[in-house]
This record gives structure tokens, C-alpha cells and sequence, in this order.
């Protein structure tokens, strides 16, 4: 790519659509949201990515534009553009194609994934991965996405599965995961999990100033507010944060023995409660692991913050356009 071109990167989300133009070397040229609108369907949902990708175009002054990057809940066919299978978050989202409406539209090259994938590509290509060709991102958020990079690519697996570390069981018969499966890390350490975890403690009789700080109504209850509450002191919260990060650390304790990365990176809003996470994640991932050399491999906060997916998404279609 020369000097005075760049990418459309585009994270969509069950709330709203990032798009951003991201330059060959990283700098973030501009950026916006719009809502998704989701509960109106999926031909408006098209219709919003399309019309924000048209917008975002007209911002690009003295450069040109020379590919698109899209990413998007749900497991994806990166080949045919086809959203195989999505959670709820974007209604009747599965089986939409989505590489074909933008190619049409605009006639530049249209690269897509999953949205954790397109993350983790951001912080591999532009954040705390930069350099490195064999890294690990996991993203906590109202679930926990992840992926994984081998050799400087994107790992997909067979079945456009690889990296989902928010489904491996961490519990067995434990909490039941949004997917229906039992046990998986998500349904702990997710914003959804903390918050189910502390309300059935304080249904079985637990106490907390979280009681207090919600007026009693638990359904204005916030992961933000758990997280503050441990750091403040709170013993039940405490208890289900510590819990919830051992259950992280085990999980990569077991992807670190597959995938051998040089570094792990935890992303998403959660990973900026700081120590209190971070701390008990390092001890259990040092209990679980079983080799020193791979105990090397650091665990850190990513760089890029909520930008991560929308700047991966661009920093996909710059490597994909290089290896053209």
C-alpha cells in the first residue's frame, strides 16, 4: 500500500456500527458510530453498514480508499461472506451475507470475520501483539470472544471456530453458558456472568454494598459496578471477581499448551479493572501451566481499548491487499 491510501475498517455491534479509515502505518484518520438497529432487521442493518461505509468514505480527502474490512458477531465464512451462525445480539443475523452488498455497492475489495478476530488482528497489527507472530487475545465483554494468530495470520480452524476460549469448560456442572452448555468461562467471567453470579449470591443470603448502590433493583446492576466494589473492598464481590479471573487463567493455561504464544493479550472493558484481575489470572495460569518456558509468555492489557475491533477490521484488508 503507498503512502496516501487507506482502509474502511467496520465493527458491528448489537448496539452500534464503528466505522473508521485507518492508514498502511496505523494512524486512525476518522471515526464515527451509528445504532445497528437490529429489532428493525436485518435489510436495515445492511442498509446502516452500507450508508456509514458511503459516509465514512467521503472523509477521506487526499487519500484513497482501496479496500474494506467488516466485522461481525457470530461465527463467519470469511470465503463467501456468510454470517454461518450468530447469537441473538443482531436478530435473524444468521445466514445473511455480508461481503456481497459492499462489493456491489462500492467495487473495492471486502474482507470479513468474526468481530473478536477482527480485534485481535488490531491489537496483533497495531497494539501490545505488534511483532510478534504467535499471540493470543481473549475479549471480555458482555460475552468473551478471542482468537488466535500463528505465524503472523489469523488462526480460523476448520469450521471458523478457532479461538473461541469463552466456550471452554472451566467448570464441570457448572453455571450454564448463554450458548446452553454448561461450565464455559463465559458464563463467569463475562459482564452477563459477574452479574449472574453476584445476584444469586445475594439471593441465597450474601451481602453486599451492591445492594445499597442499586437500590435494591438488581436489574441496575453493571459489571463496572462489581469490579468497583472488589477494588473498594467488597467481599462478595471479591470472591466472584477472583473466582471468575482463576477460571481465566486456567482456560489460557490450556490454550497456551495448544497454541504456544509468545504473548496474551486480555482486551474488552473488564480488562480494565487492572490488578484485582490481572493478579489472580497470572496465579492461576502459573498453577496450570506445566512448563517454564511457556510461563514466559506475558499476560497484558491490550492497547487499542474499544477501538481494537474497528481498527482490525481496516488492519485486515491492509494485509490481505499486501498478500494479493
Amino acid at each position: 500500500m503507498s503512502e496516501n491510501t487507506c482502509t474502511v475498517g467496520i465493527d458491528l455491534g448489537g448496539t452500534n456500527v464503528v466505522f473508521g479509515l485507518v492508514t498502511a502505518r496505523g494512524e486512525l484518520l476518522q471515526h464515527f458510530s451509528r445504532p445497528t438497529e437490529g429489532e428493525r432487521g436485518p435489510a436495515r442493518v445492511i442498509e446502516n453498514i452500507l450508508e456509514g461505509t458511503e459516509e465514512i468514505i467521503s472523509h477521506a480527502e487526499a487519500y484513497r480508499v482501496n479496500g474494506i474490512g467488516l466485522g461481525s458477531p457470530g461465527v463467519i465464512d470469511s470465503g463467501s461472506g456468510v454470517v454461518l451462525h450468530c447469537a441473538p445480539n443482531i436478530p435473524q443475523w444468521s445466514g445473511q451475507q455480508i461481503r456481497q452488498p459492499l462489493l456491489e455497492r462500492f467495487g473495492l475489495p471486502v474482507f470479513v470475520d468474526n468481530d473478536a478476530k477482527m480485534a485481535v488482528i488490531g491489537e496483533a497489527t497495531f497494539g501490545a501483539g505488534a511483532g510478534k507472530k504467535h499471540l493470543l487475545v481473549v475479549t471480555l465483554g458482555t460475552g468473551i470472544g478471542g482468537g488466535v494468530v500463528l505465524n503472523g495470520r489469523i488462526h480460523r480452524g476448520a469450521y471458523f471456530c478457532a479461538g473461541e476460549i469463552g466456550h471452554a469448560v472451566v467448570q464441570i456442572g457448572g453455571r450454564r453458558c448463554a450458548c446452553g452448555v454448561e461450565g464455559h468461562l463465559e458464563a463467569y467471567l463475562s459482564a452477563k456472568g459477574l452479574v449472574g453470579q453476584v445476584k444469586e449470591k445475594l439471593a441465597g443470603g450474601g451481602t453486599s454494598v451492591l445492594t445499597g448502590q442499586t437500590g435494591g433493583d438488581l436489574s441496575r446492576l453493571e459489571a463496572k459496578m462489581i469490579v468497583d466494589a472488589a477494588k473498594a473492598g467488597d467481599k462478595l464481590a471479591g470472591e466472584v471477581l477472583e473466582l471468575s479471573a482463576h477460571y481465566l487463567g486456567m482456560a489460557l493455561a490450556n490454550f497456551a499448551m495448544v497454541f504456544d504464544p509468545e504473548i496474551m493479550i486480555i482486551s474488552g472493558g473488564i480488562a480494565l479493572a487492572g490488578e484485582i484481575l490481572f493478579d489472580p489470572v497470572q496465579r492461576a495460569y502459573d498453577r496450570y501451566i506445566f512448563y517454564t518456558e511457556v510461563r514466559k509468555a506475558p499476560i497484558v492489557p491490550a492497547k487499542l481499548g474499544f477501538e481494537a475491533g474497528m481498527v482490525g477490521a481496516a488492519a485486515m484488508a491492509i494485509l490481505e491487499l499486501k498478500l494479493s
